[in-house]
């Protein structure tokens, strides 16, 4: 073969690189989902299970106006990096939210290896907790309690498809990931294998 003819090979197997790669890109673009929907189907299909409700749009927390029982400050981007279920609640806790917090504290206890990775918060929207309250957030030892603002979570979530305080919609806990969006959503419907399941999932792909 001369020179000449290993040139032009040579240029021939970059020319068949340069379409091959652009094929795969245009193609991704044109196959990719254009809607929620389509693309958690595509997840599916992929092998990707979730139990929970997707939130949708996902929602930042990070403007929540928070305060530990002190009173300080509680900023998220001041706290160490972790996977947050966040449980809306009052200064009296009724028996479905304490339902609630029950559940999510078995899931805590058996993410095991994964455990220190995640963290619950309730967020409190009445100031002063009542004493009943109080005595039964005692059996929570791992549970962060912060006051916040009723009102600010409803305007986050106004605009998604799991807005809080619907008339007559069960109590939410939502699944907060690494950088603060609001994401899934779970229930007392929610069985806690399958919340686990989830969460471990979502631990597994993630840094930390």
């Amino acid at each position: 073969m001369t020179q000449q003819e290993k040139t032009r090979s040579g240029q021939w197997h970059l020319w068949l690189l340069i379409i091959i790669l652009g094929g795969v890109i245009t193609a991704g673009f044109l196959l990719f989902p254009k809607t929620e929907k389509a693309r958690q189907k595509l997840l599916g299909s992929l092998g990707t299970t979730n139990h929970g409700e997707f939130v949708l749009p996902a929602v930042s927390m990070k403007s929540l106006q928070l305060q530990n029982a002190d009173q300080a400050p509680w900023v998220f981007d001041e706290q160490k990096v972790k996977w947050r279920m966040i449980i809306p609640g009052h200064a009296a806790c009724n028996q479905e939210c304490q339902d609630l917090l029950y559940l999510t504290r078995q899931v805590h206890i058996s993410l095991g290896k994964y455990s220190r990775r995640f963290e619950r918060i309730y967020i409190n929207f009445d100031g002063q907790l009542d004493s009943d309250t109080q005595e039964y957030l005692k059996l929570h030892p791992f549970l962060h309690v912060l006051n916040g603002s009723q009102s600010e979570l409803m305007e986050i979530l106004a605009e998604t498809n799991t807005p809080l305080n619907v008339k007559d919609a069960p109590l939410r806990a939502y699944m907060v990931d690494q950088n603060g969006l609001i994401m899934m959503s779970y229930t007392l419907a929610d069985d806690g294998l399958e919340i686990i399941e989830d969460i471990e999932h979502l631990m597994k792909y993630s840094p930390g």
